[in-house]
């Protein structure tokens, strides 16, 4: 896990690498380069993202190859335009988490506590659901052509009800 005085240390390497190979460069451009290999516009902006006790704060991420891991943080995350396909979460909180215009075909959530869930305008097609508690659950204005619970398609487990309505 990276930190702020880590992050310097490897400024300090830069510029001692660098002078080693008769390239002189200040302590500051060095912590500007380190900040953009992080992805980062500049070292302001990567000690702002670190927070105001950037001295022990730990730095969100680090990297092994193009693996990025996101180590224990309570920081807010927000996330734009940005391909997360194949990543994995695991033991992470995510309570209060807005997904807007998401794909997530091809998820799996396994052990996963989703009570409170609010789902609307979600495209569900060729899910599959096991081992699901859906008490209290409810579905309005669903498409249902195909969707099959325990085997029995359910627009016939609808018709069966609005039958026994009228009766």
């Amino acid at each position: 896990m990276f930190r702020t005085h880590g992050i310097k240390n490897m400024a300090k390497a830069l510029r001692q690498a660098l002078k080693d190979r008769n390239i002189e460069l200040s302590h500051s451009d060095c912590l500007e380069l380190v900040a953009k290999e992080f992805g980062v516009k500049d070292w302001n902006a990567l000690a702002a993202a670190i927070g105001q006790d950037a001295g022990e704060k730990p730095v969100l991420f680090s990297f092994v190859g193009d693996e990025i891991t996101l180590h224990r943080t309570t920081q807010r995350l927000d996330v734009n335009d940005t391909d997360l396909s194949g990543s994995r979460f695991n033991d992470a909180n995510l309570s209060g988490t807005w997904f807007n215009q998401i794909n997530f075909s091809g998820a799996k959530f396994n052990d996963s506590n989703m009570t409170g869930w609010y789902v609307n305008d979600v495209n569900l097609s060729g899910s599959r659901f096991q081992n699901i508690n859906l008490s209290g659950v409810s579905f309005s204005n669903c498409r249902i052509p195909g969707a099959m619970l325990d085997g029995v398609p359910l627009e016939e487990i609808v018709e069966a009800y609005k039958k026994s309505q009228e009766a």
